[in-house]
C-alpha cells in the first residue's frame, strides 16, 4: 500500500491538471484561486505518502499509529476540497461553452467529488471495521480513479486533438460517446456503494449473499417504481422483489453499455485523423496558454521560434479589451505588453 496509494494520486493529479486547463478556456474567465490550487497540489503530493496504512486498520496495528493515519487521511481531504472548490467557483458567472471537452471536464467534478466524500468514512477505524473489504471500498476507489482519470483523459484528448492533428473531432459522435459513458459509469459503481453498505464482500462472487443478514435485505418491493425500472435490465425477473444480489445484473449491463459507448470514440478518433474538419487557425478554442502558439501538427521542438510569455496563462475577459482572451504569447495593442506603460516621446520627456 505504500506504493499503491500514492499511485492513485499519480493517476488523478494529471487529470485535475487537464480539467484545470479545459475549464478556463470554456468559461472565458481565469481560474479562481489559482495559487491556492498550486499549493494544494504540492501538499496533496506530500500527504499521499503518509495515508496508506488506513487500508490496514484490521491487521492489528496499535492505537497510536492508527490514530496518526486516521488524522492524515482526514487532512488529505483538505487540499482535495480546495482543488474542487476553486474549479466549482470558477464556473460561477462564467460564459460556459458546452463543448465536448467541457462536458467531460464538468462531469469530472461531481464524480471525483463523490468519490472523495465516500472515502471520508473509511478514514475512521470504527467505520472501516464494517466497510473494509466490502463493495463499498471498490465503489469509492473507482469513483475517484475511473471517472476521475478517464474523464480527465477524454477531456484532454478532445481538447488538444486539433493541435495534434490540425483537424476537429466530430461533436455529434463526441456526445454519443459522452452520455452513455456518464450514465454507465454511475450504473457500475453506484450499486457497489449500496451493496457495500449492506455488507457484500468484495472477494466473493456472490458477495456473501448466503449469509442471513445479507440475504434478508430487500432493496425494492415488487410494486415499487424502482423495481419496475430495474426489471428492464436483462437478468432481473419482472414482477419480483429486488434483492441486493440483483444489482450485479445492473452493473454487468452497465459495463456493456460503457463498452459499446466507446465505439463512437474509436471511430471518431481514427476517422477525424484523416477526414476530420480541417481548422484554419492554430488556436481553435481561442485559448491563452503557450501550446497554442505552436503550429498544428507541431514538428520537432514544437515551436517555430523560441516562445516568449508576456503575461500569466489565463487572461480571459480582461476589462477594456475588445477580445475576451489575450494569449500569453501575444503582445498588447501597439506592441505593448499588458500592464506596461507606453514609452514617453522626446517632447513629453522634455516637459
Amino acid at each position: 500500500w505504500f506504493l499503491a496509494h500514492p499511485e492513485v494520486y499519480v493517476l488523478i493529479l494529471p487529470a485535475i491538471a487537464i480539467v484545470g486547463e479545459v475549464i478556463p478556456a470554456n468559461i472565458r474567465r481565469p481560474i479562481w484561486g489559482y495559487r491556492s490550487m498550486v499549493y494544494a497540489v504540492m501538499i496533496l503530493g506530500f500527504l499521499a505518502f503518509i495515508v496508506w496504512a488506513h487500508h490496514m486498520y484490521l491487521t492489528g496495528m496499535g492505537n497510536v499509529i492508527s490514530t496518526f493515519f486516521q488524522a492524515t487521511t482526514v487532512i488529505i481531504s483538505i487540499p482535495s476540497v480546495i482543488l474542487l472548490t476553486c474549479l466549482f467557483i470558477s464556473l460561477w458567472g462564467g460564459s460556459i461553452r458546452f463543448t465536448v471537452p467541457m462536458l467531460w471536464a464538468l462531469a469530472f467534478l461531481p464524480m471525483f467529488g463523490f468519490g472523495g466524500l465516500t472515502g471520508l468514512p473509511l478514514a475512521f477505524n470504527f467505520i472501516d471495521l464494517h466497510l473494509h473489504d466490502t463493495y463499498y471500498v471498490i465503489g469509492h476507489f473507482h469513483y475517484v480513479v475511473a471517472p476521475g482519470t478517464i474523464f480527465g483523459l477524454f477531456a484532454g484528448i478532445y481538447y488538444w486533438f486539433p493541435k495534434a492533428t490540425g483537424r476537429m473531432m466530430n461533436s455529434k459522435l463526441g456526445h454519443m460517446h459522452f452520455w452513455p459513458s456518464l450514465v454507465a459509469m454511475n450504473g457500475i459503481f453506484l450499486p457497489m456503494m449500496v451493496q457495500g453498505m449492506a455488507g457484500f464482500h468484495r472477494r466473493w462472487y456472490d458477495g456473501g449473499i448466503n449469509y442471513e443478514q445479507i440475504a434478508s435485505q430487500v432493496l425494492f418491493e415488487q410494486d415499487s417504481i424502482f423495481a419496475k425500472i430495474l426489471s428492464l435490465v436483462p437478468g432481473i425477473e419482472s414482477g419480483k422483489t429486488i434483492e441486493m444480489i440483483d444489482l450485479n445484473h445492473l452493473m454487468t449491463f452497465s459495463v456493456w453499455i460503457l463498452l459499446i459507448g466507446q465505439f463512437p470514440f474509436i471511430f471518431n478518433f481514427i476517422f477525424s485523423i484523416f477526414k476530420g474538419k480541417k481548422i484554419d487557425t492554430d488556436n481553435p478554442w481561442k485559448a491563452t496558454t503557450m501550446e497554442w502558439l505552436a503550429p498544428n501538427k507541431p514538428g520537432h521542438g514544437n515551436f517555430i521560434s523560441e516562445p516568449i510569455a508576456y503575461r500569466g496563462p489565463y487572461e480571459y475577459s480582461v476589462p477594456g479589451h475588445e477580445l475576451d482572451y489575450t494569449p500569453q504569447f501575444e503582445r498588447g495593442a501597439d506592441g505593448l505588453i499588458l500592464g506596461e506603460e507606453e514609452p514617453e516621446t522626446e517632447n513629453e520627456a522634455a516637459h
